[in-house]
């Protein structure tokens, strides 16, 4: 096929799309160049929330989420080329300095989130995971974002621990608004105030227990911060795999020695996705207990993604999060051990 050709077939696509929004009297405009027939064509329609001829004036590389945000109705989004590359551009950058840009936490907040919304960018097809989600975690506090695959939970542990930015909203965490920092800044920032804690354990398979926990301890440069590793596999009766590789380890210890390795650095917040996913209810009973301690005695602010709903009596706040927004939130005055959850009658 000529180039011709595929410019007159984009053409004729292009027309095909105008005349069928229009025909709906819909105001928002799609040009899409991969769909191929009028009932494609259609159903892609549905899925619109911004297009170029009302909006196209307005939009930037600095505010194109912005605009989308404020557009869209939809989850969904096909969008015109040029769009599409401002999106690009705009997706991984660190937002322009504006009277935002110091922003701070309030009182007794570690982590505030404001107005944020996550979009992902596939070809010309936009998709929102997050949708204007406000929040606010307190330093010392068990927190559980619950919710179902695919509710964009992930997503928000992500964009607050720093591993990813907001397309649009505020994540102010240790009184740094995180999507004004550049890459380098936000790598110093986990460095410096974060911990993880996977469901795929992520050890150094060629270290023992004691060598992988202590990898935790060289990431904190406060010589008065660190922690006698020593005690604390004393301390979470751990003695007994301090010499073994990952390889000689369970599942549920190679857990373990992660969030020792986590603690090790002694950081102001731990996050956790997941991290008893892949473990049995036994073992699982042993790592939350865990962090549960973790958080009691040395009041370090734990984040901890789940599926599971009978862990919830565990933590002080529990974020349920629905198709990209937070659905409720439930406050536990007096949060139990996680021993005590098969007797409990929460």
């Amino acid at each position: 096929m000529t180039n011709k050709n595929i410019e007159t077939n984009n053409e004729t696509t292009d027309n095909k799309v105008e005349q069928i929004i229009e025909n709906k009297e819909a105001r928002i405009e799609i040009l899409n160049n991969t769909a191929t027939t009028e009932i494609e064509l259609e159903k892609q329609a549905d899925d619109v929330v911004i297009g170029k001829k009302d909006l196209n004036t307005k939009i930037t590389k600095k505010n194109v989420f912005e605009v989308l945000n404020a557009e869209g109705g939809s989850n969904r989004a096909v969008v015109d080329r040029s769009i599409a590359r401002k999106l690009r551009y705009a997706a991984n950058k660190k937002r322009p300095k504006d009277e935002f840009i110091d922003m701070k936490n309030s009182e007794n907040a570690i982590i505030e989130v404001k107005n944020v919304s996550k979009y992902y960018l596939s070809g010309n097809i936009v998709t929102r995971v997050l949708k204007n989600v406000s929040l606010t975690i307190n330093k010392g506090e068990f927190v559980m974002i619950f919710g179902k695959s695919g509710g964009g939970k992930s997503t928000l542990l992500n964009l607050i621990s720093g591993l990813d930015r907001p397309s649009c909203g505020h994540v102010v965490v240790c009184d740094k608004n995180l999507p004004y920092l550049s890459d380098l800044k936000l790598t110093l920032f986990r460095r410096e105030h974060v911990s993880f804690i996977f469901q795929n354990y992520n050890l150094l398979q060629n270290l023992n227990g004691y060598d992988n926990v202590e990898t935790g301890s060289y990431l904190q440069k406060d010589k008065n911060k660190k922690l006698d590793i020593h005690q604390l596999f004393t301390d979470f009766d751990m003695d007994d795999v301090k010499n073994k590789l990952p390889s000689q380890m369970s599942g549920g210890q190679q857990q373990r020695i992660s969030i020792l390795r986590a603690l090790a650095k002694n950081a102001e917040l731990i996050f956790a996705d997941e991290p008893t996913g892949a473990l049995d209810e036994k073992t699982s009973e042993i790592v939350l207990s865990y962090l549960y301690e973790i958080n009691k005695k040395y009041g370090i602010t734990i984040v901890m993604v789940t599926h599971d709903p009978e862990i919830e009596p565990i933590a002080d706040k529990v974020f349920f999060v629905k198709n990209g927004k937070i659905d409720k939130i439930k406050y536990n005055k007096n949060p139990i051990h996680p021993k005590q959850l098969k007797t409990s009658e929460y």
